[in-house]
This record gives C-alpha cells, sequence and structure tokens, in this order.
C-alpha cells in the first residue's frame, strides 16, 4: 500500500511539474505576441505613411506625361506586393511550430520512460 501511495505521489508531482511548465510556456507565448503586435502595429502605421507621401510623389512627377494611368499603375505594384505578402505569410503560419510543442515533447518522453520501462520488466523472461 505505501508503494502504490508513493507511486501516486510521484505521479500527481511530475503532471504538477508538466502543468507548471504548460503555464510558463503560455505566459511566454503571450508576452512575446504582444510584443511582436506591438512592433508590426508601429511599423505597419509608420509604412502607411511612407506609401501616401510616396505615392502623391510619384504621381505628381508622372502627372504631365502619363495622366490618371500613374494611378492605375502604382495600384497594380501595390496589388501585385500585396499578394505577395499575404502568400508568404500564409506560408509562414503553415510552417509555426504547433502551440505547447516543448510541454507535449516532455510529456511524450515522460510516457515513454513510465510505460516502456514496464513493458522491458513485462518482455524479460523470468528465471
Amino acid at each position: 500500500m505505501g508503494a502504490l501511495r508513493r507511486a501516486a505521489r510521484a505521479a500527481s508531482s511530475l503532471l504538477l511539474a508538466r502543468a507548471e511548465f504548460a503555464a510558463v510556456e503560455l505566459t511566454q507565448t503571450g508576452v512575446e505576441a504582444l510584443h511582436w503586435l506591438l512592433w508590426a502595429l508601429g511599423a505597419t502605421a509608420l509604412l502607411v505613411l511612407t506609401l501616401l507621401v510616396g505615392t502623391a510623389t510619384i504621381v505628381l512627377l508622372l502627372w504631365d506625361r502619363l495622366g490618371p494611368l500613374s494611378l492605375v499603375l502604382l495600384t497594380l505594384v501595390y496589388a501585385i506586393v500585396t499578394g505577395l505578402l499575404f502568400f508568404r505569410l500564409h506560408r509562414a503560419l503553415q510552417a509555426r511550430r504547433p502551440l505547447l510543442a516543448q510541454t507535449l515533447a516532455e510529456l511524450s518522453k515522460d510516457r515513454a520512460a513510465l510505460f516502456d520501462h514496464d513493458a522491458d520488466a513485462e518482455s524479460e523472461p523470468k528465471r
């Protein structure tokens, strides 16, 4: 009875340690996501301003030669670049690692250590 109680206590301690590890990993992921979101928002705001000023400059320079065609050409260029960026974003999202990957890997190692050890003990021939 004492061995069973010690095994249950060890298993619960192991699960608690893994749950704490998962909580830390989730907290780090949230902080990183907020960090990247704030940087992306700042960069996007500045990019929009840059594109507005750059577009206005190009249109003013080309208006005498091309007229409204300069706006059409710039719109096509922006549409193509936007499509390429969305394609790249989609590929990056498809290739990202799953959430809690480290925790799941550690749990798999724990399961293998616990159950493979029992399987090895059972497969040994009795003398």
